[in-house]
């Protein structure tokens, strides 16, 4: 097995972990800012540089409307290989959990892994921005509602997935909307 296929389990599984901790929540670093074209991250995002909750809020626009924010800062995560924010967003009133989780690896997943993994999902959107979609058995219906497992929208080395409890004010967002507002949260970073 290569150390590529190996690596995905570790990151797959922190991403669901963390899926699962936003749900149940509802409850630095000197290098540089690198510069980016338009349309492509070609370097690692640094911990300092990764949007707080307000701006991924604003990037999802309606998706977190009528929804309060767990925890402004978010909860930053940072280990030797990477680092990372997760943000979640709570209705008191229906019980609506939404969460965003972004992760930077510095050993990013590759199109061919997710190939290979049979979870690689094509999209004109992600696209655009050189990226890609992992989502289980590589098969992926738009309008399907988005639940605790997210489409990973997957551009160079930053992975950003949204997740939802589809209940209340969230029960109708779908997994075309959920793409919508991870690459709206990957274009916030640029």
């Amino acid at each position: 097995m290569s150390s590529e296929l190996r690596l995905f389990p570790a990151v797959s599984l922190i991403g669901v972990a963390c899926t699962a901790l936003l749900l149940a929540a509802c409850g630095e670093t000197d290098a540089p800012v690198p510069t980016h074209s338009p349309q492509r991250i070609e370097a690692p995002v640094p911990a300092a540089a990764l949007p707080d909750c307000a701006a991924i809020a604003e990037a999802l626009g309606p998706l977190t409307e009528g929804l309060a924010v767990v925890d402004p800062a978010g909860t930053r995560q940072t280990a030797p290989e990477s680092h990372g924010l997760s943000c979640a967003w709570r209705s008191a009133d229906d019980g609506a959990a939404l969460g965003v989780i972004i992760i930077v690896d510095s050993q990013p997943l590759t199109e061919q892994d997710m190939r290979r993994a049979g979870l690689y999902v094509a999209d004109p959107r992600v696209a655009a921005l050189g990226g890609f979609i992992a989502f289980p058995d590589g098969q992926l219906d738009g309008a399907a509602i988005l639940g605790p497992v997210g489409p990973q929208v997957i551009v160079g080395p930053v992975t950003v997935t949204l997740a939802g409890n589809a209940r209340g004010a969230v029960a109708d967002v779908t997994l075309d909307q959920a793409i919508d507002g991870a690459v709206a949260v990957h274009r916030r970073m640029r």
